[in-house]
């Protein structure tokens, strides 16, 4: 990048607006599903209970979040531009949000023909997303790390089933088909949570944490993490088959952690030569910690769960924490990283903005987890699991001040030096050489 008289050269500056212009559609799904929370818990909606804010956050937000970076870590791991390139982007994002506005529109007005169409439309975004990392594979330019894409390609297609048997849980329950919906449920479940989301997350921090922690990647990292897909693959399907025979699920499970395993190990080598202290790397390793329970819950539960309505129940006490404890907490570490990385403006002004987005970063991680266990535990009375769920929110509030912090000091007070762009970074970071550093950690980033 360059600059003329002070002024940031403006392909760098369109790149930035276009980061936060797509960030800002994650954000917006966040605030929905926290507007949404509050006419649930305040007495409007309470009849739709956790299905809707729940919905609002995974669909709508995690959803979002997914499509934008499944597509930029896919294009730093191939070493070739997508195809349909930053216009796809674009178009996949709108339309999935568009499709899952329709989906809880027409959830909740009781029109099929709109929750439909919202499904039809969520679900060809994930298969042109599939298709086009797919195309991109085939003219990869780095074919060490090109494995780790297949992650994102398994995800999108456990994102396009597991909406299809979201939409059929629907028309079963509807139809009075009991049995048929609780089937359909836990299939619905197990693909969504532990395919699309599980597997997203599970590749990306291959790269993403030792990125974090501003380290190399350990050398068998993507050697492992490639190996360990076909057993996520495997749990994520023995598991949402559970509605047909309960005992699979545990099976499921058990395979499904000896995939994750193959993640989780390498990573805690990293983080036992660079330990994490961002707000960015302790919320992560809880993130995790939280899908290993709720796994070990689910597969536990249903294994041992006297009929199918029992075995439906055990995902219920667990979504919660599965959707806060997992998915928003991984989002919310990962937004908090790479929103000095996308905002750029020099190592003056990335320092400033990490400081931002790490304000009492232990407090923050420790509070928000400590919370957020007080409001999952159902044998607590359900005023202290509700000033649990509050606590949490507000405290995981925060990234979403520190983001409109961040992008204040970097476009009215950012002055520094040129930095070299996401995409330059993401590329080092992925070859295995973090910002700023030559092969050696650093405590500081330095984009």
């Amino acid at each position: 990048m360059s600059r003329a008289g002070g002024r940031v050269h403006p392909p760098r500056r369109r790149r930035r607006r276009t980061q936060i212009r797509r960030n800002a559609v994650v954000l917006a799904w966040f605030v929905t599903a926290a507007v949404l929370t509050i006419g649930v818990i305040g007495g409007p909606l309470a009849g739709w209970g956790a299905w809707l804010p729940l919905h609002a956050l995974l669909l709508g937000g995690i959803g979002s979040a997914i499509t934008i970076w499944s597509a930029h870590f896919a294009d730093t791991l191939l070493h070739r531009p997508a195809l349909g390139g930053a216009t796809l982007i674009d178009v996949r994002l709108y339309a999935h949000s568009l499709g899952a506005a329709a989906v809880l529109a027409g959830m909740t007005s009781g029109r099929h023909v709109l929750t439909l169409t919202g499904v039809v439309l969520v679900i060809g975004c994930a298969l042109t997303g599939m298709t086009a990392i797919c195309v991109q594979y085939r003219r990869a330019l780095a074919p060490a790390m090109a494995p780790l894409a297949s992650h994102y390609v398994a995800a999108l297609g456990a994102f396009a089933v597991g909406a299809a048997f979201g939409y059929l849980t629907s028309w079963a329950d509807g139809s009075g088909a009991a049995a048929l919906a609780d089937i359909l449920y836990l299939a619905h479940t197990a693909t969504m949570l532990l395919g699309f989301v599980g597997i997203t997350v599970l590749g990306t921090l291959t790269v993403l944490w030792p990125t974090m922690l501003r380290t190399r990647m350990e050398p068998t990292a993507a050697r492992w993490a490639a190996r360990g897909l076909p057993a996520l693959i495997i749990g994520t399907t023995a598991t949402a088959c559970a509605g047909l025979w309960q005992p699979v699920a545990g099976i499921g499970v058990i395979v499904y952690l000896l995939g994750a395993a193959t993640v989780i190990l390498p990573a805690a080598v990293t983080a036992r030569r660079v330990p994490p202290t961002s707000f960015a790397t302790m919320s992560a390793a809880a993130a995790v910690g939280w899908l290993g329970v709720c796994m070990g819950y689910i597969g536990t539960g249903i294994a041992l769960a006297d009929d199918l309505a029992s075995s439906r129940e055990v995902v219920h006490t667990v979504r919660i924490a599965l959707g806060a404890g997992f998915a928003l907490q991984i989002v919310a570490a990962a937004l908090s990283y790479l929103t000095p990385v996308m905002l750029g403006g020099g190592p003056a002004a990335a320092r400033a903005t990490n400081a931002i987005m790490d304000r009492a970063a232990t407090y923050r991680t420790v509070a928000a987890n400590l919370c957020l266990l007080l409001a999952v535990v159902q044998v607590l009375p359900w005023e202290i699991r509700l000033a649990g769920a509050m606590g949490a929110g507000a405290v995981v509030g925060y990234v979403l001040v520190g983001i409109i912090l961040a992008v204040r000091r970097v476009v009215h007070g950012g002055r520094g030096e040129p930095d070299r762009g996401v995409s330059a970074t993401r590329a080092e970071n992925a070859a295995g050489k973090p910002e700023g550093t030559s092969g050696k950690d650093t405590d500081e980033q330095q984009p």
